[in-house]
């Protein structure tokens, strides 16, 4: 973790980082989503009762800019942590088996998604909707810049599962890079705005089991259900799947 920048030059070059990246790759979604094929993706389009405007464009842009600034503070955290001896992240994958690394990448993408649901479920709780959580609610008809638009409070905590597995077990630190990029593409394509999954996969048993866009534009219509992140095992499970989910999957065209 060592030979980069300290101290703020340090914080505000790795900000700035993510910052590009993550702008520059939502921003290319949006684009092609939205502008480029916005025709030829028409019948894709998952249906809201109101839709977006310049006005929830520039709140996504602002409360993302703020997510990702307090995502840079947690990595700088858990890195210094690194480097005092509290946690073990480590770059050399000798350092791990095999089995380990497969175990490992499974188990955080399993923990992460039920952290997910656990503390999205709270945020849906009526001081936390009004006070955090409506936020990201503000974006009814979402788009690819809803992805990180969370109040600072809400950011910290679903991103929260790092610090307790950092402080409690070794890391593999290509593997955090990868579950970042795929939580990244999990998020962008739930804010899509647009169904991109094939109608064959509710007929998967266990892909259709997967989230989707109609999934969380669903929950951001009807608000009080569908809390899953990558998975819709765990509405399905304690009750909180909104109904309709099939038929409004399948209302659109291939």
């Amino acid at each position: 973790m060592n030979g980069q920048p300290g101290g703020l030059p340090g914080l505000v070059m790795a900000f700035i980082g993510q910052a590009v990246a993550y702008f520059g790759a939502v921003g290319l979604v949006w684009l092609l989503a939205w502008k480029v094929f916005a025709k030829q993706l028409a019948q894709r389009k998952v249906p809201t009762p109101r839709p977006s405007d310049r006005a929830q464009l520039i709140h996504e842009v602002k409360y993302s800019l703020s997510t990702l600034a307090f995502g840079t503070l947690g990595v700088v955290v858990v890195s210094w942590w690194s480097d005092h001896g509290y946690a073990t992240l480590s770059s050399n994958a000798s350092d791990f088996t095999p089995l380990q690394l497969a175990v490992t990448f499974f188990g955080l993408l399993l923990l992460n998604d039920l952290w997910f649901y656990g503390f999205h479920r709270l945020l849906h709780t009526p001081w936390a909707f009004k006070h955090i959580h409506s936020v990201h609610h503000r974006s009814v008809e979402v788009t690819p810049f809803s992805s990180y638009s969370f109040h600072p409070i809400e950011g910290l905590l679903l991103g929260g599962w790092i610090y307790p597995v950092a402080l409690l077990i070794p890391v593999y630190l290509p593997m955090l890079g990868a579950l970042q990029g795929l939580g990244l593409m999990n998020n962008v394509m739930s804010h899509l705005g647009y169904e991109l999954w094939p109608k064959w996969l509710l007929r998967v048993p266990g892909l259709r089991w997967l989230n989707s866009a109609t999934f969380h534009s669903m929950h951001h219509t009807g608000v009080h259900g569908n809390f899953g992140l990558m998975l819709r095992v765990w509405d399905r499970l304690l009750g909180t799947a909104l109904p309709g989910y099939d038929a409004v999957f399948l209302a659109r065209g291939e």
